[in-house]
């Protein structure tokens, strides 16, 4: 692949104030009920939600501009098959979300649901693909074997060499441009009467008598009730201004985008090649390709300067040169084709692979929306949705139970054991078995 000089990394190309967005600039002390930190997908869709739900005093905070981070970077895949039933039916509900966004926000979206097609090259991935197909069907999903042939006309770039078995998923889909999803949420959320205040650094959280009572920012103080920490790479460092750790830690995910490729449609299905870690879509034209590092990369938020941005995140393309070079036999793919775009995001892992969804115990007042695991774009409208409802209603959801904080016991207090485990569920991201729905 040969880098194109014309374009690194369009993810940082969201303004606010675009698409008729007016931005709440005054620094001022202010009451309000919800104050949600973050406007990437999680906070995005929950501030919405909420709104929805009747919520009148609700704040969308963010240190940046909106949607500007690593929610525009992403590849906007969905996959509806997870390795947890929870996780399965949280991106099959959005993936209906994404149907009807724009019925029922008014915004615009651009999806295409070309389907996904699943590769084993080996026995366990096999396995693996064979487990998901099984589940998939106990949800209630189509989801099924297909051949060479078959796959030939889904995916016309891919070649049956050394693959065991291919499964075809026709509902999945893609985001044309990801960053559509967070503007499109926080555009309607302002509708609802969500006020905006971007380029604003949290500074604290204020809990008096152990409940929240304001969030202190560096453009004044805003009195609330509710606290959202939904900041993505940044949800760590606001959680420890009150004292609380979220396991959780940004790792460097990449991609690429090469220059039109003759014969590429965007129908062409979605491509994932398990045991390399890669994944495939149509991009304008081209074809866009990340994956898993072998060796990934985790970062320590601390050590970064107060104005850092994703978009100033050191990317290596030879990264992707290797992962492409895993796949040479199975993908039709010119060495000398140059790449459009390299772009990457910081999405946040923990330990089990699964996101942190949910109230802290410890805090009235206070849930987190974190620990994406890279995932976590393509299930952010059930995630607002949930999350906005337990807001709401004060109660627990039993479907947010798998991804509640207080899972984690104290083997992840030390930093080098949750390391160990983040990277063990990043380089082995396709490798689990699937556990069937009703077995917990």
């Amino acid at each position: 692949m040969k880098m194109d000089p014309r374009k690194r990394d369009a993810g940082g190309d969201m303004q606010a104030g675009r698409g008729g967005l007016s931005i709440w600039k005054k620094p001022a002390t202010r009451d309000t009920e919800v104050v949600v930190i973050g406007s990437g997908a999680f906070g995005s869709s929950t501030a919405y939600h909420l709104a929805a739900l009747g919520h009148k005093g609700v704040a969308l905070v963010d240190a940046h501009e909106i949607a500007s981070q690593t929610s525009p970077r992403a590849a906007g895949l969905t996959k509806q098959v997870r390795s947890h039933p929870d996780m399965s039916r949280l991106a099959m509900l959005s993936v209906q979300k994404i149907l009807r966004f724009t019925e029922e926000l008014g915004e615009p979206l651009t999806y295409v649901q070309s389907g996904s097609v699943n590769i084993a090259r080996g026995d366990d991935d096999e396995a693996v693909i064979r487990g998901e197909i099984t589940a998939g069907k106990a949800l209630g999903l189509e989801t099924y074997e297909i051949s060479f042939d078959e796959m030939s006309l889904l995916a016309p770039l891919i070649r049956p060499a050394g693959i065991r078995i291919i499964a075809y998923t026709p509902s999945d889909l893609y985001l044309e441009e990801p960053g559509q999803l967070p503007l499109g949420y926080a555009r309607a959320a302002q509708k609802q009467g969500v006020s905006l205040l971007l380029n604003t650094r949290v500074t604290g959280i204020r809990v008096q008598d152990g409940r929240v009572a304001a969030v202190a920012t560096d453009k004044g103080e805003i009195h609330a009730r509710i606290v959202v920490d939904a900041a993505g790479a940044w949800a760590r460092l606001v959680a420890e201004q009150v004292r609380l750790r979220v396991p959780i830690l940004p790792v460097r995910h990449q991609l690429y985008i090469t220059d039109p490729i003759p014969g590429i449609e965007p129908d062409h299905a979605i491509c994932r090649i398990y045991d390399a870690g890669v994944y495939m879509r149509p991009h304008q034209g081209g074809l866009l390709l990340g994956g898993y590092e072998r060796d990934p990369q985790f970062h320590d938020m601390h050590k970064f300067p107060p104005g850092f941005e994703i978009r100033d995140l050191p990317l290596d393309l030879s990264v992707l040169q290797r992962l492409t070079q895993s796949v040479r036999a199975q993908v039709l793919l010119d060495d000398q084709l140059p790449v459009r775009e390299h772009r990457g995001g910081l999405p946040t892992m923990t330990a089990d692979g699964l996101p942190i969804i949910g109230p802290v115990p410890a805090i009235e007042g206070l849930f987190v929306a974190s620990g994406c695991c890279v995932g976590g774009l393509s299930i952010s409208p059930a995630v607002g949705q949930m999350l906005a409802e337990v807001v709401h209603t004060g109660k627990p959801s039993p479907a947010l139970e798998a991804f509640s904080l207080t899972r984690f016991g104290r083997e992840y207090e030390a930093d080098a054991a949750l390391h160990e485990a983040c990277a063990r569920q990043y380089t082995g991201w396709y490798s689990s078995l699937p556990q069937m729905p009703g077995r917990g």
